[in-house]
């Protein structure tokens, strides 16, 4: 086998290798900050190199042929290894977190600064998304979403995937707002404004709560309506209401006094949060580090929250 050639198209190589693993020219034109037609310019130009097609047009966008599938898992390998290499040379080792902009906001970003005390030598680099399909197609290492609830671990043909934190949820509201009206049962909540949530699956909070509660033809005061969960548990904390909280979103709200749970009866879910470590990752060592830290905060959170877990 011949060594290194230096003149190997090291930018093509590296744009196709984008575009094989995530499946989309817009996606590899996204991560790696270049416009289409540039990927598309670096496509050419690597297929003339290795003299046949990389890719071909199918109907649901792009997809990899024989040859192309065998030189993308070379690519891929390669550049893993290129990566650790540099990180172990360097001291520093980047690992990738994907989270949607809620959690990353609501219980993520508090706890970082234990990770950057603890392991000052992993540059942690947190991309985030706003829905659950954008989420999904994140370029990552680690990545913790809302799933169908399974058993605890489950290991994949691509990826680990570790149970991490319940979904179920509570309806919460303002402490000064609890007392000057108070929820003493789920009838109270005809006496308030609600605060909901318009993105999926969010949307239906207060339909089960309600069909839970025996509620269905209940009307509250005023409905006030907001995008994305962080802004409604925001105006709740704020006192313009009473929200629908999922466990990770008002854990620390609730500890520290700033929310309250008026009634124990909690939304079951069959969705639950889990931390999905990709198959090109499970062997970094850094990233075995960040995925054992994640586990222990979400521990230590369920150790903390006595207020969600029975005896309520």
């Amino acid at each position: 086998m011949n060594g290194y050639n230096p003149q190997y198209p090291l930018l093509a190589m590296r744009v196709f290798e984008a575009v094989a693993r995530l499946g989309s020219v817009s996606q590899a034109a996204s991560s790696l900050g270049v416009t289409q037609p540039a990927v598309s310019q670096q496509l050419r130009k690597l297929e003339l190199y290795v003299g046949g097609s990389l890719t071909e047009r199918v109907a649901m966008g792009i997809a990899l042929t024989p040859r192309g599938e065998r030189l993308a898992e070379r690519l891929s390998a390669g550049f893993r290894l290129l990566q650790e290499g540099m990180e172990e040379a360097s001291g520093r080792g980047q690992v990738t977190l994907a989270v949607l902009n809620s959690f990353a906001q609501r219980w993520l970003i508090p706890r970082m600064s234990d990770l950057q005390q603890k392991h000052p030598e992993i540059d942690l680099r947190l991309v985030t998304r706003a829905t659950l399909p954008d989420l999904r197609r994140a370029d990552a290492d680690l990545v913790i979403a809302p799933e169908v609830l399974t058993g605890k671990k489950e290991a994949t043909a691509k990826d680990e995937k570790i149970f991490f934190m319940p979904d179920d949820a509570w309806i919460v509201l303002a402490p000064d707002l609890q007392k000057k009206n108070p929820i003493k049962e789920a009838a109270d909540i005809s006496t308030h404004t609600l605060i909901r949530v318009e993105e999926s699956p969010r949307d239906q909070d207060w339909q089960s709560w309600m069909c839970q509660s025996g509620l269905e033809d209940i009307e509250p005061v005023a409905w006030q309506s907001f995008m994305n969960s962080s802004h409604a548990l925001e105006a709740a904390v704020a006192g313009v209401g009473i929200a629908i909280g999922h466990r990770a979103m008002i854990m620390d709200a609730v500890i520290s006094g700033r929310l309250v749970l008026p009634l124990s009866m909690s939304i079951g879910s069959d969705m639950a949060y889990y931390l999905r470590v990709t198959q090109n990752s499970s062997g970094n060592a850094q990233c075995r580090i960040v995925k054992d830290w994640l586990l222990v905060q979400a521990h230590e959170g369920k150790k903390k929250d006595g207020i969600f877990t029975p005896p309520f």
